[in-house]
């Protein structure tokens, strides 16, 4: 077989899986016989397409197809499809029912006997159409009545009770306690209604101070107008004052003060180390301490270093006046004859 008969036959087969997906999709079986019918309803809400057509809770087709009845816009033709093997007779009805309390609606075709011959329906025959609640989907009509047939007797047999003056029943110890509310209300109805009556005095009078608030406020009316428009342009000055400008200036003004103190904390901090640290060298100075403290403490080291001062001063005074003495120079070999000059303060020659 050649590739082009391969991909035409793999064509036709794609097309055909594909028609027959979307003809399950709607309900519609192609290779088994089927009928088509018709049924007329004002709402479908919940019935879509593919929603199942069911015979007894069996499921026997698919709605096919919604659409609106061209003359008369509130009516829906829902068309469906039902298997071949199931022939309906002609008083056959679809019922639409609920499938629970989340799920859609599906059709269910009721009818009583097998239909033979000309009795059964054709195909695209319509057929009547109507609906059934939630509750009626859930329960058969059967046992429906017999539902209500039970909370019947349920209510009846609570109200006999009630008129044979069981106090037990719940009945009837509700409507003793309604009783007695309403009694209670009266009550506190009346209460309140002397509450009221006592109070009437105190209320005329306090109408009164009111009325007589009024009055002054309206004789004064031109005193009160002129408070509020000096309200008015005190608040208009406020408003241009540019408050967010000064704020932020006094903000700066408050940060420039703290860098300040923060400045004057550090010099005083380093000001009282350093009136520690002298205060430490004074009182080694005062415990003796040290050169320094000996200096000022010893009197004999005072006057030694007096006396050598003086005496220093005077050696530099007599080398200034006879450098002969200390330095000679010869040029020619001869003798320095300069004669000596005595330096002035001489303790060398004072006389004692």
């Amino acid at each position: 077989m050649s590739r082009e008969a391969i991909i035409g036959l793999l064509s036709i087969v794609t097309v055909v899986g594909m028609v027959w997906g979307y003809k399950f999709v709607k309900g519609e079986v192609m290779l088994s016989r089927s009928y088509t019918f018709i049924s007329v309803f004002e709402d479908v809400s919940q019935l879509a397409v593919s929603s199942p057509v069911l015979v007894n809770g069996l499921k026997v087709g698919a709605i096919t197809d919604i659409t609106v009845n061209p003359s008369n816009t509130k009516e829906m033709f829902v068309e469906y499809n039902v298997n071949g093997e199931f022939n309906l007779p002609k008083s056959t009805k679809a019922i639409m029912i609920s499938d629970g309390l989340v799920g859609g609606k599906s059709l269910s075709l009721e009818y009583g006997n097998i239909c033979k011959g000309s009795d059964c329906a054709e195909d695209g025959q319509r057929i009547l159409g109507g609906s059934r609640g939630l509750i009626g989907s859930m329960l058969a009509g059967e046992d429906l009545g017999k539902y209500v047939t039970q909370i019947t007797d349920g209510v009846t047999k609570s109200l006999n009770t009630r008129e044979e003056g069981n106090l037990n029943n719940p009945i009837n110890k509700t409507i003793n306690n309604l009783q007695v509310t309403m009694e209670n209300m009266a009550r506190l109805t009346a209460s309140m209604d002397r509450l009221v009556r006592r109070s009437s005095t105190n209320l005329q009078k306090t109408m009164a101070n009111m009325e007589s608030v009024t009055a002054n406020l309206a004789k004064n009316n031109i005193q009160v107008n002129s408070i509020l428009s000096n309200l008015n342009t005190v608040s208009t000055d406020l408003k241009n004052a540019n408050l967010g400008a000064t704020v932020a200036n006094m903000s700066n003004a408050v940060d420039g003060a703290n860098d300040v103190m923060a400045s004057l904390t550090t010099t005083a901090e380093s000001a009282d180390l350093s009136v520690k640290q002298l205060h430490e060298v004074i009182t080694k100075m005062n415990s003796g301490n040290g050169t320094l403290s000996k200096l000022l403490n010893d009197k004999a080291l005072y006057n030694n270093l007096e006396l050598t001062s003086k005496n220093l001063s005077l050696l530099l005074q007599d080398l200034r006046l006879n450098p002969s003495r200390y330095v000679k120079v010869s040029v020619f070999g001869g003798k320095n004859k300069d004669e000596y000059v005595k330096p002035e303060n001489d303790p060398a020659f004072i006389e004692k």
